[in-house]
This record gives structure tokens, sequence and C-alpha cells, in this order.
């Protein structure tokens, strides 16, 4: 049955009125649809008991015309005599609350509060409240009395009131493609997921985390009208700009200046896509005559007469570039706000005859330093990286793999040629001081995504990680970089780990299309210690180690130094040996120790003594005073015997592993050491390499004993035959090493079935096995006396001799006897 008469009237006035306000409010006609159904509806259904008249939630971004529509909306609506806008960030603290419901005083009497006044003059009104999330959570409950009573305390009817509330809540999610399609299928559905994200919103009052929407208001605004608003396209945005400026020629003219745009769309868009990368309607309103009016005003004080007419126009090259921009349609504005980019235009200004032309010359998109364009005081902050993998030296292997994970991400056809989903995680694991963290910056970079940094104790808050996830799948395709995942908190008295299950569902939900794609990197030190729930298939599945700084990215360190003062003489490729094994953290820490030593020791420069004393601080620690060790003379001739034997034998048994240094120099750690280069050192030992690694270890007891007699079997040797027994009980216990044993592993019998398998046996050959590194050792140490006793004697006097002087030491001694057999 088809509605008649006055009704009939009603349904035209509405789709009037759907007409007009489509022609008004820019890109929202799904919201005018929704509003002006919601009029209908209201008219057709039966009397309400219950009040108010309607109740309608806006939600949206900001800038994208929820207040405009409630006014307009009002205009068109006659029987609606009244209109009140409450910004409700000015009551956010329990008191403010007052101002709109509580008694005041003014004039010297007591007034109810500014709503009650106003609804009680204008029973018939509309009201709208911008920003309901900000308002305090005693006002909120205060507005839910008010609106659901059937009458309030105070006499106050609300029967014929339409409350609309605003919120930017929620708005991340529905700016998504999936979320789009919902919406598109079942409306109801989509609002059904807003107010769900919005109902895990929090704030925190009064040091108090709380729902951002007190829960009972929030059912009831669920139960009534949800209206989403869209973020504003480009075509919006030149509408707007477009009238600005119409204004502004107007403004003009009746001044008697003529204002001329020969291309007004295009130098509109151009200058709207130049206010990016956040881009509103407020702001390009107010912007776009303001950037026209500073060109012409700056002209004008320059100029002896006034033109007779400005003129705005583009070149080729200009269209050009718009042309190309546009090519990203709706997803343009999107595309600058996600990637923090800006369009940089070129002018250029001329006078033709008594016109005056600014000639836009070139449009070129530019990516904001860090810190503009987004409010970095946001949180979650979204970051855009200035690193590049070319920017982190060595680490190729690692960069080639992460290229190629790059790759995939930039090429989702490839994942779908072979029937996989996309990858949705990485773990990128590592020591400390690798470069863990500069790499997945870096691959954020490369990746052209920007991304959010979560770091310490933000990764035990779930609520925050849940932030991060929304904001993240705002800007997506986007990353989510979580550092240091493995790391231990303590939670109410508990050490424990980052809240895993949280992190899983939000893994979980994230989108398949490549478009809405949001990447988690992840980094720890070791991959054991990541939580297993989040390296299963599907989550965190990729797995990229980072292994020690490679001579290349240690090189980099010294370069880098060597930018400071110094005097000229320093041999990068020698300093380079003795920083090998150091992290990034203490290669961080050389240069400015050795500044800091200039700066107090009053000299100009850096030196290459200044550099390896600051390297071997930083490795064994400082040095001790000569006068805090007790029989110093006696102590260092020990010490100068022990580690050459130590040197002389390394170098003869152990040829591929080359020696840094050699010194005697007393450190808080340790009296002598000697040091070898990591980049030598063997992955896998043979029988005759770990025997010979013994008589190494054994050679400083026998040539201090060879020395100084009975006097040399010192407490200095104590680290030296721990390490030499160790290394001997594995060989035969562990490696099946021992010719007597077999290829047999004891310690699987001794440690699962009984302890006393093997137990002499191994006893018996861990001594047989000393034993002949002792007698070894000792045999090579006489042989080899004279340049045992070379070396010692030259380190009593410098303290320190390096690699290539002990290589001249042993090559000479080696010559000098060769030339005497002959």
């Amino acid at each position: 049955m088809s509605p008649s008469g006055p009704k009939k009237n009603q349904l035209k006035q509405f789709e009037t009125i759907r007409r007009e306000l489509k022609k008004i409010v820019l890109d929202q006609d799904d919201a005018i649809d929704e509003v002006v159904d919601a009029f209908i509806h209201m008219d057709f259904r039966p009397p309400k008991e219950a009040e108010p008249k309607a109740i309608f939630t806006f939600l949206g971004p900001p800038g994208v015309g929820k207040i405009y529509l409630a006014r307009v909306l009002c205009s068109m609506l006659k029987e609606y005599k009244g209109f009140k806008h409450f910004d409700l960030e000015r009551y956010s603290d329990p008191e403010s609350g007052d101002q709109l419901l509580g008694p005041q005083m003014a004039d010297q009497e007591i007034q109810e509060g500014e709503l009650l006044r106003f609804l009680r003059v204008t029973p018939r009104a509309i009201i709208l409240f911008e920003a309901i999330e900000m308002a305090s959570s005693q006002l909120q409950m205060a507005l839910l009395d008010l609106i659901t009573k059937e009458e309030s305390e105070n006499g106050i009817n609300c029967r014929e009131v339409i409350f609309i509330f605003t919120s930017t809540l929620g708005s991340a999610l529905y700016q998504g493609k999936e979320f789009q399609t919902t919406f598109r299928q079942s409306k109801a559905r989509a609002q059904g997921l807003v107010m769900d994200a919005i109902a895990k919103e929090k704030k925190v009052s009064d040091e108090i985390i709380q729902p951002a929407i007190a829960p009972k208001l929030l059912t009831i605004l669920a139960q009534n009208y949800i209206i989403l608003f869209n973020r504003l396209g480009i075509n919006a945005m030149v509408r707007i700009g477009t009238d600005s400026l119409l204004q502004l020629a107007e403004h003009f003219r009746d001044k008697g200046i003529a204002l001329d745009f020969p291309d007004l769309k295009g130098l509109v868009a151009l200058l709207v896509l130049s206010q990016g990368p956040t881009i509103s309607a407020k702001k390009v309103k107010r912007k776009l005559p303001d950037e026209v009016l500073f060109k012409i005003t700056r002209s004008l004080r320059q100029l002896t007469s006034s033109p007779a007419r400005f003129i705005f126009k583009l070149t080729k090259k200009a269209e050009d570039s718009l042309h190309r921009l546009s090519e990203a349609g709706d997803q343009l504005l999107p595309q600058l706000y996600k990637k923090n980019q800006t369009v940089e235009l070129t002018w250029k200004e001329y006078q033709r005859g008594r016109d005056l032309i600014f000639s836009l010359a070139r449009a070129e998109t530019r990516v904001l330093p860090r810190g503009k364009g987004l409010l970095r005081s946001e949180r979650p902050a979204v970051e855009f990286s200035e690193i590049g993998f070319a920017d982190i030296a060595g680490n190729r292997q690692t960069k080639t793999t992460l290229k190629q994970i790059i790759n995939t991400l930039k090429k989702p056809e490839l994942v779908q040629k072979f029937s996989i989903s996309m990858p949705k995680g990485m773990l990128i694991y590592g020591p400390p001081g690798v470069g863990k963290t500069l790499l997945g910056k870096a691959f954020a970079r490369e990746a052209g995504r920007p991304y959010i940094f979560v770091s310490r104790i933000d990764l035990f808050d779930s609520d925050y990680i849940r932030q991060v996830y929304l904001k993240a799948r705002e800007y997506a395709p986007s990353i989510v970089f979580l550092d240091g995942i493995d790391v231990k908190g303590v939670m109410e008295g508990m050490l424990t780990g980052v809240p895993a299950d949280q992190l899983a569902l939000e893994i979980d939900a994230l989108s398949d299309d490549p478009e809405e794609s949001v990447f988690t990197v992840v980094t720890a030190v070791s991959r054991e210690e990541v939580p297993e729930l989040l390296i299963e298939p599907e989550r965190i599945d990729t797995f990229v180690e980072t292994p020690e700084l490679d001579r290349e990215a240690r090189r980099f360190f010294i370069e880098q130094i060597l930018k400071k003062p110094n005097d000229g003489k320093i041999d990068v490729d020698k300093v380079v040996r003795y920083i090998s094994g150091m992290n990034g953290y203490e290669l961080q820490r050389i240069g400015k120790e050795a500044s800091l030593h200039a700066i107090r020791h009053g000299l100009d420069c850096i030196s290459e003594e200044i550099l390896i004393e600051q390297i071997n601080i930083i490795k064994y620690g400082s040095k001790l005073e000569k006068k805090h060790i007790r029989n110093l003379e006696e102590d260092l001739r020990l010490t100068a015997f022990h580690e050459a034997g130590h040197a002389v034998l390394s170098y003869l048994l152990l040829p591929n592993i080359k020696i840094e240094q050699v010194t005697i120099a007393p450190r808080l750690r340790t009296l002598g050491f000697i040091s070898y280069s990591f980049d030598d050192f063997p992955s896998n030992l043979s029988k005759d390499e770990m025997f010979n690694n013994i008589c190494v270890l054994m050679a400083g007891r026998m040539a201090s004993m060879k020395k100084f007699g009975a006097k040399g079997m010192d407490t200095g040797a104590s680290n030296d035959l721990e390490e030499a027994t160790h290394q001997a009980y594995l060989a035969i216990a562990n490696l099946g090493m021992d010719d007597d044993l077999g290829f047999v592993h004891t310690d699987t019998l001794t440690h699962n079935v009984n302890p006393q398998f093997f137990r002499e046996v191994v006893e018996r050959q861990v001594r047989a096995w000393i034993d002949k590194a002792t007698r070894r050792a000792g045999e090579l140490v006489e042989t080899n006396w004279q340049q045992i006793e070379t070396l010692a004697d030259i380190l009593i006097r410098q303290e320190i001799v390096d690699g290539a002087e002990l290589e001249r030491i042993m090559n000479e001694k080696r010559r000098a006897r060769n030339r005497k057999a002959g």
C-alpha cells in the first residue's frame, strides 16, 4: 500500500532535502542517505513512548563534514527551531560538566546549566555534542540520564529533541578496503564492527584508564542511528578550494582588481596537493586563498604601480605532473597521507604589459623530513625511515635476504601464482649490537612503507598494542616494528614476557589484501626466546639471522672516527683487525672515548695509539696503575714469558688464526693477554686443531717454568688450565676424538642412563691428553726458546706487540736459523 496525502508530501520533502544535502555536503552521499532514511523511518513509525525524538552518532575522521551536515540539516528542517553545538573537549574534567547541567552563579543569581536553559526555551531542537569521547565519564553518564529519562528531575522533556553525537573513534577501521566491502554488503554488520572497535578504546582520566565512551552510553548509541562518514577525496577538496578562490576573486573584483585563473580546476588541484600530507577541508578553505593572497601582496610591495590584472596559470610541465598524479584516482590523498608526502610547487613570476603573471612551473612529489607533516607527539607515532640499506655498512647477505622479502611484498602476484598467503611477519635475530634495529628501519624505507616503532615497556601494554595495529591499518600498507620482542618485564611482581596472545590476535586479524597489508617486523637476540605462539605459520614465519659485524661494517665505524681530528697516521686495516668481535654499541664508544681522551690530555687530535688503547679498555678493562701491583718488575717478567710462550706456539700450531696483539699491560680483567682476529676463527675444528689449541694453552706455564723454574708455576695459568681441561673433555666425551674411547658421545649416557658410565675411562683419557699436550708444548718451547725470549724482552720494554711485529720476529729467527744451518 503506497503512502498518500500528507505522507506523500513528506516523502517529497525528504527527497528534496536529500538532493540539496548532496549538493552542499561533499563526498558523503552514503551518510546523507542514512540520515534522510532515518528521518523517513522516524516519520512513519508509531510514536515513541520513550524519548528523545532521535539519537544519531556521526562517526568519521576530523574535517569531513559531520558538524556541517548537522547545521545544514537543521536549517532545512523548518520544524526544528533551534540548533546548539557543544564542543565536549571543553568538558573533559569532571567539574566542567556542571556548566552544561548543573546550577551556575550568574549576575549574582543561580541559573541552570547552559544545556538545560536552552532545552527549556527550545523544546524542539537539534543538539550537537562534538567529540563525545572527550567528555568526562561523569558528564557522559549525566547526558545519558537526561536523554533516556521520560522526564528529568528538572522537568525537561526531550521528546521532540534530536541529539547528535560525533566522534573520530574507530575511523581508522572503516577506511580499509575490507571494511568498505563489508559496508556495501551489510551496513548493519559494518556499523557493529565500528561500535565493537569503539568499545575497546580507552582514555586516561585522573591517572585512571577507563573506556573512552561509558559502556552504558555506548549501548544506547549502538541501539540508535549510526552514521559513517568517509574521508574526503580529491574531487571534494578541489570543489572546496575552487569555491574559496572564486570568493577571493569576487572580493578583488569589488576592489576593482581582476584576478584570473585560466585553468582553475588544475590550479586548485595542485594547490590542494601542496597542503599534504594531511589535507582537510578547513585547511584547504583557509590556506588556498592565503597562498594566492601572499604572492599578490609580496609582489605589490616590489612594484611601483599596481597591475590591472593578476593571472595564475599552469605550464605544460605542471599539467603533465598533475596528470601523472591523477592516475592514483581515489588513492591519491591516502597515498600522500600514508607516505608523508607533499607536492612541492615551483612558481615563476613575470609581467606582460599591465598583467602580472604567476606561472606554476613545476609540481614534484616530495617526502617530508622526519618530524614534519604528521604530529609526532601522537601515540602511536607513525614514522618514515630515512635510513636505507646503502646507509648500513656490511651485512651484505642479510641485506640481500631482506631485499628478497621486500620484492615478495611488492609483487603479490608472485605469491598468488604459487597459491600461498602473503607473508605477515619477519623475525630479525642475532647478538646485541649487530644492527638489527637499523636493518628493520632500513627495511621499512626500502619497502616504501611507514612504520610504527614499539619497544621496551610499550611491548607489555596490550591496549597500546591494539592501538598500534589499529593505527597501522589506517596507514596500510605499513609496518609494525616490535623491537626486542624477547625482552622480559616485571608485571605484578612476576617476570613475564610480552603479551603473545594479544599480538597473535592482532596478526591473525590482518587483511590478506596486499593494499591493506600490515607487515610485522620483530627483533630478538635469540630465536628460542621468542614466544612460540608468535612464530607459528601464517604469523611471524620468516626468519633472518644477523651475524656478528663483518669486516666491512667494522671498517665503516673506523672511517667515521677518521672524520674527527687525527694525526693522519692511523692504519685503518690494522685498527679494523683489533676490533674484531666487538658489537655496534662498543664500536660507537671507541670514537667518543678516544675524543674524550684527547680532550682530557690537551691533545689536538686522535692517534692510532690512542684508538688502540681505547679499544683495549672497552674489550679488556682499563690499565692498572703500576703502583698498585706488588713486585711490579718481577710480575711483568713472569707475564711477558707466559704470554710469549702462548704467542709463539699459537703462531706455529694455529697459523690460520691471526694474532691481533700480544700485551702485558695489566688491566682490570687480566695481567696480560693475546687477542685474536675473530674473522679467522674456524667454525669446524679437526682433532689436530683441538690438540694444538690445548698445547698453546699449556705453553704459557711451560715457558714460565723454563725461565723461572718452580717460581713459574703461579696462579697466572689458572684460566689456561681450566680451558685446556674443558677442551680435552669435549674432544673425548662429546666429539669422539679419543683413540681408546672411539666415536662415543659419553655425556648422553652419563646424563640420561647412569652417571658412572665411562667415568673412569674419560678421567684417564683427559689426563692423558693434558699430559701429552704438556710434553708437546714443552718440546716446542725448548725448540723455539730464542723467539720466545726475544718476544718477552720486547714486551718488557714496550708492553705491546702487534700481529705484524710478531710475524717479523718469527720470520727473522727462522731466517737466522736457516742461514746458520746453511
